[in-house]
């Protein structure tokens, strides 16, 4: 195509550019026509779907129609009483609504109490029978299916209405709608030109049809239609109807609405599009006549204007090129014009021609210098340039992935924390009903026990999105991790199954670790989990301690590290899925195995503990986790006795506080410590409880929440203590920041969701403390 335009001359191709620039024109006026259509086509499937809805719902008025009529005949007292005189007031009904071709009154076992049809008799067949039967047990209002005409009746759609006789026995009013009164209703409808209007019951027959309604009554739907039958909401299709033309339907399945048939109404396509393609026609001629008359305008104005100047700068240009640089352009063309700019920047160009010469053989002497120093100089910045794009590239790599790390935390730790507040009174719920239960009921406290264990995986749930967002509250404290993985030894044998052998590898004289005692045992636990997951056929599952120092460079502070390591011989992972291990909700375990917690939630207590994780794994050579802990100054404290142990007797009714903002989780734990025996207070927020405490000061303790608007938990707490020095004081939490722990101290704490028993432990262990008050010269404790 190139070459065989570069051998026409210039209005030839002035002729071509302008073919070339209508055929853009031509392209946009297509696409909108095309546009228009489409627009055109969805209005009409707009409107052929809200053509169906509004049948639909005149269908619902009818169906509602016949169940009034239905409740009205249960009303009765001859139809209540079961009295076959029952028939002349249904006889009187029917004259009245001839819409209706029957009315009858059935009793459970298929006797006809009374009916306005004069050839029927007691139903005989078993499946009549059972239909009434089914009806009786739905116990609802139901739409039956297609019946066809009999010598006595003609053709109809029967409603069902189950009731009970005075005689405490069952019977159902049967209301039969009468399809030749449905067709004619059909013909009175406003709708589109052409269309045509299909209603079947949920079986697919014909009950009613516009136009020919006789012809096509008691019927199956077209093959084409029924799929639609079952689809899950209403809509459109394009089908081919009965009389072989494509029509755009609008439809109402069985299953969506109380009418329970299928409605639909269909639009003959190429009738309301011809308009549509006329227009698109008359658009197509009108940019092909343009574009013809803009060529032949092209063609006049291109010899005068074009084409003579030309050739005159050709000539001028031949004879520059044969080395006569005396020769100059001559155009009859004003000095402003583009062709006149041109005739002088020639004419300038062919004076110039003797001395850019001149100046190009001395710079073919010192050119090839010139380039070799150039050449060097960019090679340089390229290189330079690249180590700069790779080292970009790496961290904005690793800046994406922190952003996303800290992102999805801090979705999860506010998801938890509500998540917290929801479980609070879900399990208090349960553990009051559970309480309160009489005696025998084992099967309701199976259930509720059921539910109990439910919410405590829901709240282990929500410690692993606070880990991993890392703002679960920890609790430091200097622990022998030698002792740990010893402790959950035998745990882990009886979770991981025999085909699981488990070793360690513990390091004598292993330093103290700083790390929350619970939340490491969590941590081991989930990746001996993922270990046996990865280990299907059984294998070997090693828990080794080391003491590690690491100096500068590593992704830590340099110093002393106690590290736990846990490796198994699975199936290992492959590079790009240990790139996303510890990625939130990411887990390539079967849907409903895992929740994509576990890696995270150990990866959010190495951060939030000044540590770091590291992960190891090849393709069938097993995975190595290892876990990176600071070294603690102290040395693990030895268990102390519980200093609750031994205390008996009965104690004093207690008044406790309660301040909670969740209205919900402060009902629940004034409900739960009146149970308990304790006498409750409930307040909603810090000023109102600070306004209690101001005029009453007999309570024992105050219970408050962390989170609240306006005054948190920690100031709340500082301002009982100014009116109250020394007042017993437990914060509730289920997201509570370091700062809170070191400002009350972390035996005041209680982690939320919490049942009854652990409420009561602490108040018990809280109340047991010394109750501090003012005395000259300082505090003094009581009793």
């Amino acid at each position: 195509m190139g070459t065989v335009v570069a051998r026409t001359n210039l209005l030839t191709r002035l002729l071509i550019l302008i073919v070339v620039a209508t055929i853009p024109p031509m392209l946009v006026m297509a696409y909108m026509q095309q546009s228009l259509r489409n627009e055109g086509r969805q209005r009409i499937a707009e409107e052929a779907l809200r053509q169906a809805e509004l049948l639909d719902a005149d269908m619902s008025n009818v169906v509602e129609g016949a169940r009034q009529l239905s409740l009205a005949i249960t009303h009765f007292a001859t139809v209540r009483n079961g009295d076959p005189a029952c028939r002349r007031s249904l006889e009187g009904l029917r004259a009245d609504l001839p819409s209706y071709e029957v009315l009858s009154v059935i009793a459970d076992d298929g006797q006809i109490i009374c009916t306005t049809d004069s050839g029927a008799g007691p139903f005989a067949g078993a499946a009549a029978i059972a239909h009434v039967r089914d009806v009786i047990g739905h116990g609802k209002f139901e739409t039956g299916t297609y019946t066809p005409a009999t010598p006595t009746r003609r053709a109809l759609l029967p409603f069902c209405m189950p009731f009970t006789l005075k005689s405490g026995r069952h019977a159902v009013v049967v209301v039969g709608l009468s399809l030749d009164w449905l067709g004619a209703h059909l013909g009175d409808l406003k709708r589109p030109p052409e269309s045509t209007i299909g209603i079947a019951d949920r079986d697919g027959t014909t009950i009613a049809r516009f136009p020919d309604h006789d012809k096509f009554v008691g019927k199956p739907f077209p093959p084409p239609v029924r799929p639609l039958f079952s689809a899950p909401r209403r809509g459109n299709a394009v089908v081919m109807g009965y009389d072989g033309k494509e029509r755009l339907v609008g439809f109402v399945p069985a299953s969506d609405g109380p009418v329970h048939m299928f409605v639909s109404i269909g639009m003959y396509l190429p009738g309301i599009l011809a308009e549509l393609d006329r227009e698109t026609m008359r658009g197509t001629v009108l940019i092909a006549v343009g574009g013809l008359i803009s060529l032949l305008l092209a063609l006049v104005f291109g010899q005068r204007f074009v084409r003579r100047p030309t050739a005159t700068l050709l000539a001028a240009a031949r004879r520059w090129s044969s080395g006569d640089l005396s020769a100059r352009a001559r155009l009859d063309e004003p000095p402003g014009s583009e062709f006149g700019s041109l005739a002088l920047a020639f004419n300038d160009m062919a004076a110039a021609l003797g001395q850019q010469r001149a100046e190009l053989q001395n710079l073919n002497a010192t050119l090839e210098a010139r380039v070799e120093e150039r050449t060097r100089d960019l090679s340089e910045s390229r290189n330079r340039l690249q180590v700069e794009m790779a080292e970009r590239e790496n961290t904005e790599a690793t800046l994406r992935q922190a952003q996303k790390l800290q992102a999805v935390g801090q979705l999860a730790g506010g998801i938890a924390h509500d998540f917290n507040n929801l479980l609070t009174a879900i399990v208090g719920a349960l553990d009051l009903l559970r309480g309160r239960l009489p005696a025998g009921q084992e099967s309701l406290v199976r259930l509720v026990d059921n539910a109990l264990l439910s919410a405590e995986r829901g709240g282990k749930l929500t410690g692993q999105l606070l880990a991993f967002s890392r703002r679960q509250r920890l609790l430091p404290v200097p622990s022998d991790l030698n002792m740990t993985v010893v402790a959950l030894s035998n745990l882990l044998g009886s979770t991981l199954g025999r085909s699981i052998r488990i070793q360690t590898d513990l390091v004598q004289d292993l330093w103290p670790a700083m790390v929350d005692p619970s939340q490491i045992e969590a941590v081991i636990i989930n990746l001996a989990i993922n270990a046996r997951d990865a280990m299907p056929d059984g294998g070997v599952l090693t828990i080794a301690t080391r003491n590690v120092t690491l100096g500068v460079g590593g992704n830590v502070a340099p110093g002393d590290y106690v590290a736990v390591r846990v490796s198994d011989t699975g199936t290992g992972m492959a590079p790009e899925v240990m790139a996303r291990v510890f990625e939130p909700f990411f887990t390539t375990k079967e849907p409903g195995r895992g929740s994509g917690l576990g890696l995270s939630q150990v990866h959010g207590l190495a951060m939030q503990s000044g540590g770091d994780v590291r992960i190891e794994s090849k393709p069938g050579e097993g995975t190595t986790v290892t876990l990176l802990l600071p070294r603690a100054k102290a040395m693990p404290a030895m268990p102390r006795p519980d200093p609750l142990s031994g205390r008996a007797g009965p104690r004093r009714r207690a008044r406790i506080l309660v301040v909670d903002d969740d209205s919900d989780v402060r009902q629940m734990t004034g409900e739960m410590l009146s149970e308990r025996g304790y006498a409750v207070e409930l307040a909603s927020g810090g000023e109102e409880a600070l306004a209690i405490l101001a005029r009453d000061g007999g309570f024992d303790a105050l219970l408050v929440d962390y989170v609240m608007p306006g005054m948190n938990g920690v100031a709340l707490i500082q301002a009982a203590h100014a009116i109250r020095p020394g007042l017993r004081t437990l914060m509730i939490t289920g997201h509570a920041e370091l700062q809170a722990g070191e400002a009350i101290g972390a035996e005041s704490i209680l982690r939320k969701p919490y049942n009854i028993a652990i409420l009561d432990e602490r108040l018990e262990r809280l109340l047991a403390r010394p109750l501090l008050r003012a005395v000259p010269g300082g505090l003094s404790g009581t009793a």
